[in-house]
């Protein structure tokens, strides 16, 4: 049997995405645009990026990853969350640093994440997070059309066309943020 996700309405299958994913959703979303959000039930075992495109036949181009880091000077932390495409690294350490005129960056602590975003681990995904958040997206994100990326939970997948990103609060394109393995 061939690996295939099935794609439905996330506004059909509320019990799929995280509770803050779906009501970002519903709040920021035209009728026309929220039929356009997909879901897609996965076997957890593969919600790894890499790992998802291989066993479910996806084009590994489709795939982006979401991580939050914590940006620091002196006394003052701001938080950002990076997407990247799939198979590539985050480029923290000079061209987010250098963008936030921050002293050091770093992954965010997992439980404050995962408590501020009510999203599950290794799900993380821009839909729904802190709107006091910066989203920066890099631009090879948006060359395709639609991406693949997390729901908030582990068992399924978001999809939906590259351009919402941008109807974020906070969303901005980030050159050179993603970076070659």
């Amino acid at each position: 049997m061939e690996n295939k996700l099935i794609f439905e309405k996330v506004t059909e299958n509320k019990n799929l995405v995280a509770e803050t994913t779906y009501n970002f959703i519903l709040s920021n979303f035209s009728k026309e645009e929220k039929d356009n959000i997909l879901v897609a039930k996965i076997n957890p075992d593969y919600m790894d990026g890499t790992k998802l495109c291989e066993h479910y036949n996806i084009d590994i181009k489709m795939g982006a990853n979401c991580l939050i880091c914590e940006c620091k000077r002196g006394d003052n932390k701001n938080y950002a969350a990076l997407l990247v495409p799939t198979g590539y690294r985050y480029n923290m350490s000079s061209t987010v640093r250098k963008y936030t005129n921050s002293r050091m960056v770093s992954v965010a602590p997992l439980e404050f994440v995962l408590e501020k975003t009510k999203m599950e681990y290794g799900s993380i995904n821009p839909i729904g997070l802190p709107t006091d958040w910066k989203l920066f997206i890099d631009p090879k994100v948006m060359e395709v059309e639609r991406i693949i990326c997390g729901s908030g939970l582990q068992s399924s997948k978001l999809s939906l066309p590259s351009k919402y990103l941008l109807k974020i609060k906070n969303a901005e394109i980030l050159e050179n943020l993603a970076k070659e393995y």
